[in-house]
């Protein structure tokens, strides 16, 4: 299934709700937006309603559409648990924990998660990569402190 575009789901919304009740089918619209960016990532629709309960109420993403914020074309790197919106919206962020993976040498752990070294150009320097996401981020520490910048393009 295509997934709509923002401006598709806003036509859905007008004309599911012919002018009455528009919060709550915009509401809805989330909620199956949820559901479609949820499965083209490979999370199915948990099959029990306890289960179903649970993932929307921890869902950083439905409470991101319930605030009239559109996802992101891929889900954001995370920082302690939680999606780093400021690191994917900004395009840069100040991780408080940088240190190598214990179980791999190519990967580091930043604000406990992990991520791929693709160069380590110093001890203080590094191009890497989150997941699968192809983008690329220069990690650099300066005055005992780090920062992380989504960089434009593949070095």
């Amino acid at each position: 299934m295509r997934r709509r575009s923002p401006e598709e789901w806003r036509d859905w919304v007008a004309e599911f709700s012919q002018g009455q009740y528009t919060e709550a089918w915009r509401g809805i619209m989330c909620f199956l937006r949820w559901v479609q960016i949820r499965t083209d990532n490979g999370y199915p629709v948990p099959t029990n309603y306890e289960a179903l309960e649970g993932d929307l109420y921890h869902s950083h993403l439905l409470r991101r559409m319930l605030a009239g914020k559109d996802p992101l074309l891929n889900p954001p790197p995370e920082s302690f648990g939680y999606p780093w919106y400021e690191l994917a919206e900004q395009g840069h962020a100040e991780p408080t924990e940088v240190r190598p993976w214990e179980y791999a040498e190519d990967k580091l752990l930043i604000n406990q998660a992990v991520w791929n070294i693709i160069e380590k150009k110093s001890d203080n320097e590094y191009i890497l990569s989150y997941k699968a996401d192809p983008t690329y981020y220069l990690l650099k520490k300066n005055d005992d402190k780090w920062r992380i910048i989504r960089l434009q393009r593949p070095v």
